[in-house]
C-alpha cells in the first residue's frame, strides 16, 4: 500500500472583490492571477497504465507532477516506494473503456476542472485578502495519483487525487487548493522580507514553516463557507482548546531543544510534531487567527511582509501569560 503523508514546504528543512473584502487591499498582481490546471499526468495514468509502466523512467523525468514529487521527496528526506506506485498503476490495467471513463479519480478531477473558473473567481480574492500587495499567486496545478504526499507546492502545486485523506470528495480538494494557492503568494513575499534572518537557520526555517503552514491553514479555514471541507482533520483541532494547548506546549519544547539537541534530532522532531502531528498547521493557524481578530488583517499581512519573528512577536503581544510561543536559541545578526 502507498503511504500518504502530509506535505510541508521545503522551508522547514532548509524551502470584482468578494463580499466583505476591500478591493483596495487586493492588488492587481494578485487578482489577475494566472492559475492553470493540468490533468495530463493523471489522464495518462488512468488511460494508459501499460504505457506509463513501460516508460517509467521517462514518465518520472518528463511529467511535471512526477518531477516535483521527486524534488519534494529529496527535500523532506522521504523515500518513494516505486514498487507500491507500480502496483497501484498496474491495478488500472484491464479496465474497460467505460470503467476508465467512470474512474473515481477522473470523475473527481473532472468536477474540479469543470468548475475551475467559478472556483478561481471566489478563491483568488479570498487568498489575496491575506497577502501583501506585491505577492503574485500565479501557479500551475498538476493532478496525479499514487504518490506519498496528498498535496504540496514546489515550482507548481501537485494534487494527489488518490490520497485517502480526500475520502473521494472533491470538496476537500477544493478547500486544500485555497491553502496551496496561498503558499504560492507567501513564497514570493518571502523574497522581500524586511526582518533580519536569525543566525540559527534551522530555527528560522522552523518558524517560517509555522507561519507559512499556519497562515495557509487559517486561510483555508476562513474559506469553509465557500469551500466546505467535511473531512479535514486540522480544523477540528483548531477549535479544540485541549489540542491547541497540547500542540503549543509541544512546539515550545521543540524550540527549546534548538541548540541543545543535535540538528538531526531537532529536524526529526520538527517533522514528527510540526508536520505529522500537525503542530505547525494548527498552532500556526491559531496564531494567525489571534492576530487577525485582535490586531486586524493589515497587521497579519504585515507579519508576512516582515517575517516569522514578527508573526511570533505580534501573537505574543496579545495573549495571556502561559499562552505565548517561546522562541530561544537564535538571535538576529
Amino acid at each position: 500500500m502507498v503511504r500518504y503523508c502530509s506535505a510541508l514546504l521545503l522551508t522547514l528543512l532548509v524551502a470584482p472583490a468578494a463580499a466583505g473584502q476591500n478591493p483596495a487591499a487586493n492588488p492587481a498582481s494578485c487578482l489577475d492571477a494566472q492559475i492553470d490546471f493540468d490533468t495530463g499526468t493523471l489522464q495518462k495514468i488512468v488511460d494508459q497504465p501499460e504505457w506509463v509502466l513501460e516508460n517509467e523512467d521517462a514518465f518520472w523525468e518528463q511529467e511535471e507532477a512526477q518531477k516535483y514529487t521527486r524534488l519534494w521527496a529529496e527535500g523532506v528526506d522521504w523515500e518513494i516506494s516505486y514498487e507500491d506506485w507500480r502496483e497501484q498503476v498496474a491495478s488500472l490495467i484491464g479496465l474497460t473503456d467505460s470503467e476508465r471513463q467512470s474512474n473515481r479519480l477522473l470523475q473527481m478531477t473532472e468536477r474540479i476542472v469543470t468548475g475551475r473558473d467559478e472556483f478561481l473567481r471566489r478563491a483568488v480574492p479570498h487568498v489575496c485578502s491575506f497577502l501583501p500587495t506585491a505577492a503574485s499567486v500565479d501557479v500551475s496545478i498538476h493532478f496525479t495519483a499514487f504518490i506519498p504526499p496528498r498535496s504540496f507546492l514546489r515550482e507548481g502545486i501537485v494534487i494527489n487525487v488518490s490520497a485517502d485523506y480526500w475520502r473521494g470528495n472533491a470538496d476537500n480538494i477544493l478547500n486544500n487548493l485555497v491553502h496551496e494557492i496561498f503558499h504560492a503568494g507567501y513564497s514570493r513575499a518571502r523574497d522581500n522580507r524586511t526582518e533580519a534572518v536569525l543566525e540559527n537557520e534551522q530555527l528560522y526555517g522552523m518558524l517560517d514553516a509555522l507561519q507559512n503552514e499556519g497562515t495557509a491553514t487559517y486561510v483555508g479555514y476562513r474559506a469553509l463557507r465557500e469551500f466546505p471541507a467535511p473531512d479535514d482533520q486540522d480544523y477540528p483541532m483548531l477549535g479544540d482548546p485541549d489540542d491547541l494547548t497540547r500542540l503549543l506546549r509541544g512546539l515550545n519544547d521543540l524550540f527549546a531543544q534548538v541548540g541543545v539537541s543535535s540538528p538531526e534530532e531537532v529536524r526529526q522532531r520538527s517533522w514528527d510534531l510540526g508536520v505529522m502531528e500537525r503542530g505547525y498547521y494548527v498552532v500556526g493557524a491559531h496564531m494567525a487567527r489571534t492576530i487577525d481578530s485582535e490586531l486586524g488583517r493589515n497587521t497579519l499581512i504585515e507579519t508576512i511582509r516582515e517575517g516569522p519573528m514578527s508573526f511570533v512577536q505580534r501573537y505574543n503581544s496579545v495573549v495571556a501569560e502561559g499562552e505565548e510561543l517561546r522562541v530561544r536559541g537564535g538571535s538576529a545578526p
